[in-house]
Parts: structure tokens; sequence; C-alpha cells
């Protein structure tokens, strides 16, 4: 059944989810450059070359264009994860690795910015699949002390590079304990989250009729005035209610009245538009919320569905006669209250029973 606020098309959820997708990657692209005044602050130390530091600042820049052609071009939801975590991970860390190679001393900055990057690849991918990458992050990096070793056979860097890769291997375990702890947590916030949701969701519902209950026509009621006065736009409201219904109790049972009730509520529903918003108000009485809609355009919708309803088949004798209802319209007055609103709709819907039932009023 329709939202009391109309759900936005599919296309644009997709979209939403794209711009949230490179609002992270613009994010991440902040701590890259952050990277890289960490390396001016380097250079301004003697610890990184000129060439190095124009290097990696080319490198930076060149992978942030790319990674934001392909989020702008869509190309990112071609792949099995479409925040490209694992791949911005591990450029991120070949682009430092890259520098460590270059100018060694900035190792202790490589440590720092590893295990931060591996704090944002944990925010969207689960611990197994951080491992992995992380490990294949280590492993790049004994095979960068090898390879320097073997171009400059430096005893003490190779020292200060396996003592480097000591403290990494050492925090590496701990670090993902910690953060799969977390991510843990933060499933089970998202899964109380969605119960929440779900119990909340509950109780904007009919229990008898599933469909919306008097507190959450109320609220519509209110959002929908708001966004007329926002707007400009009409908005109309009918109340209806079931003729003689008692009688169905009376006759029968009130589990037969109560199937009379469903069977009415899900037929005013197969005929809602995409923006109405229909409930029970209590007992036989319900509202149908018609944003959008003249006083006029409400009449005719609701003499079709008077009409529709005197045709409904129902779980009880043809000898009893069919279901009709009565419908009160009024349409909202700028500057007057939802309430007023109802409330005419209301003395609209009195006037019809008045008037002998079966009949559309305003």
């Amino acid at each position: 059944m329709p939202d009391p606020v109309p759900d936005k098309p599919l296309a644009t959820r997709a979209e939403l989810r794209q711009r949230l997708r490179i609002r992270r990657y613009a994010f991440a692209s902040g701590f890259s450059m952050l990277f890289l005044v960490v390396l001016v602050v380097f250079y301004t130390q003697g610890k990184i070359d000129h060439t190095t530091l124009l290097e990696a600042a080319a490198l930076i820049v060149v992978l942030i264009l790319v990674f934001f052609g392909i989020f702008r071009l869509g190309l990112n939801l071609r792949s099995a994860d479409p925040s490209l975590t694992g791949w911005q991970f591990l450029v991120s860390v070949f682009t430092m690795l890259f520098v460590v190679y270059r100018a060694p001393d900035t190792r202790l900055a490589f440590t720092a910015f590893f295990f931060v990057a591996l704090m944002f690849g944990m925010l969207r991918r689960d611990s197994k699949k951080i491992a992995i990458l992380g490990s294949v992050s280590l492993l790049a990096y004994v095979l960068l002390i090898m390879l320097r070793y073997a171009n400059n056979s430096d005893v003490e860097m190779l020292r200060l590079d396996i003592l480097q890769f000591f403290v990494m291997a050492v925090t590496f375990p701990w670090f993902l304990f910690l953060g799969g702890h977390l991510h843990r947590l933060q499933q089970g916030f998202r899964e109380v989250r969605v119960k929440l949701e779900d119990i909340e969701e509950k109780a904007r519902h009919d229990d008898l009729t599933g469909v919306y209950n008097r507190r959450a026509l109320i609220v519509s009621m209110e959002e929908s005035k708001q966004r007329a006065d926002a707007t400009g736009e009409p908005l109309s409201i009918c109340v209806l209610d079931l003729d003689l219904f008692k009688r169905y109790n009376d006759e029968f049972d009130h589990l037969t009245g109560d199937q009379v009730l469903r069977a009415f509520a899900q037929a005013v529903q197969d005929g809602l538009r995409a923006t109405d918003v229909f409930g029970r108000y209590g007992g036989e009485e319900f509202v149908q919320i018609m944003p959008r809609t003249t006083l006029a355009g409400a009449m005719a919708d609701a003499e079709r569905l008077r009409k529709r309803i005197a045709t409904l088949e129902l779980p009880v004798p043809s000898s009893i006669g069919p279901l009709t209802v009565s419908i009160g319209v009024a349409q909202y007055k700028p500057g007057e209250t939802i309430v007023q609103t109802f409330a005419r709709a209301d003395g609209a819907l009195y006037r019809a029973k008045q008037r002998g039932r079966d009949r559309v009023e305003c």
C-alpha cells in the first residue's frame, strides 16, 4: 500500500546511492591528499627528495581523477562492490609503498596511514576480505624490503625495515580482531534499527484491515497540508462510512463484519493512486487523503468508488443486499487547519447519511 509520503522512483534511489558512494570517495580522496601533505612535511625535513615528492603527487592526483571518472560514468556499478572499496584500498597502499621504496624514512607515515586505510575498508567490507587485502599489503611490503636490500645491501636500513614489518605484523591481527568486533556491533545496531522501524511501521497500521490507522492518518493529513501550503497544489479529503454496517454484526456475527471491513479496505486500496493515502479512522469510518486533487476531481473519484463498492462481492448471502458507502468530500482551503478541512468533509458525510446514504456530498 502507498506510504503517507510517496516513495521515490527506483531510479532516483539508485542515483542517491551513487551520490553517497561519490561522497565517500571524496572523503577517501581527502585522506589521500592528507598523506600528500604529510609527505610535504617530510620533504621540509629532508626525508624525501624533490623528484619522489612530485612523482607521488602526480600519482595521487591521477588516481583520484581516474576513480572519480569511474564513479561519474557509473562504471563502478558493473562491479560486485560498487563502492570499489578493495580497489581503493590496494591502490592507496601500493602508492604508499612506492613512496616508502623511494624514501625509506617515510615508513613511519606508511604505518599510520596503512591502518587508517584498513579502518576505512572495514566500514564497507567484512573482516575476512580486509584480512586478505591487509595480508597482501604486508606481503608486498616484505617484497619491497627484499628488493631494496638486494639493490643497496644496506644492513641498517634492512634492520629498520624488518623492525617496522614486525610492528605491523604483530598489530595487524589485533586490529582485525577489534575491527571485526566493531563491525559486528555495527551490524547489531543496524538489525536493531530495522526491527525498530518495523515495529514503528506496524504501529501505523490497523490490525484488522492492514490499512493505516487513525494516528497515521492524522500525521499524514498534517504533512499533506504542509506540502499543499509549500507548493500551492490542491488537497482534498474524503471521509467514507459503510452504510448500515451494524446489520452484518447483528444478522451474522462480528467475524463476518470483520470480513466485510477487510474486503472493503482491499477494494479501496486496489483503486488508489500512488499519491493517495487511505486508512481506517475508527469503526466503519475510513479516510482517503488525495494530494494534488481539486474538489471536483475528488468528487468524481469518490463517485467511481461508490459505484464500484456496490458491486463488491461479500462473504454473506446476496439477500442482504449490496454493500454501500456514503462519502463526504472537502478541499483544503489555505489558511485553515487540517482539522477544519476534515470537519467539513465529516459534515458532508453526515449530509450524505441524512439524504438517504449511498451518495457523495461536499
